[in-house]
């Protein structure tokens, strides 16, 4: 056999191959390139809402609710009142009353001893922060002032019907500023104490 008819060309087929081995090796060096840019472009966001975050603009500590001293003589009329209701309930033969009576007095009693939490209140352009939670101006209609003499209260209306309304406590140095930074958020619409606020008040609860 003659070597000199052998070509040192490769045939068609094995170049084609070879040109595909080349591009696979290709991809696979420039897979973990993009699966960086992909990471870094995925951080960016997380990086931008942390950098959008607002500022408080006012940040203030105060009582968890109004919390009234409680002698001697309010225990004795809380007494009373519970040694009332289970007469009457002798009287009607409910006994499930009674003990339902004597709960409720020992319940009263034991919150009533029981001092409020001191929480860190924050004002944004966004929201209302209690505690770290922040409450959004978007969950709330309007928003009203109640007076008292040590402390002032902000209440708050949600749009939900069954959401509790929010209060906010704070002393009467900081009246003007952020009653004025609750009116660029919401409108302003003063209420009267219900009964039950009436109530608790007079029994200084």
């Amino acid at each position: 056999m003659d070597d000199s008819n052998v070509s040192p060309t490769q045939p068609k087929d094995q170049q084609d191959t070879a040109s595909s081995d080349n591009e696979a090796a290709a991809e696979v060096l420039e897979a973990p390139k993009d699966g960086a840019a992909e990471e870094v472009e995925n951080q960016q966001p997380e990086l931008q809402e942390q950098e959008q975050e607002p500022e408080p603009d006012f940040t203030w500590q105060a009582s968890e609710y109004v919390h009234h001293h409680k002698g001697a003589g309010w225990y004795a009329s809380l007494a009373g009142i519970i040694a009332l209701l289970i007469i009457v309930a002798v009287f009607y033969k409910s006994w499930v009353s009674i003990g339902v009576f004597l709960a409720m007095g020992a319940a009263i009693a034991v919150y009533a001893q029981k001092p409020p939490r001191v929480l860190t209140y924050e004002l944004d352009s966004q929201s209302v922060t209690i505690e770290g939670k922040a409450y959004p101006y978007k969950n709330f209609r309007s928003f009203g002032v109640i007076s008292d003499i040590e402390w002032h209260t902000i209440d708050l209306e949600p749009t939900q019907r069954f959401m509790p309304r929010l209060t906010v406590l704070f002393s009467d140095e900081d009246f003007d500023s952020i009653v004025d930074h609750m009116s660029l958020h919401l409108p302003r619409a003063d209420r009267q104490p219900d009964v039950i606020e009436r109530l608790t008040r007079y029994l200084r609860f």
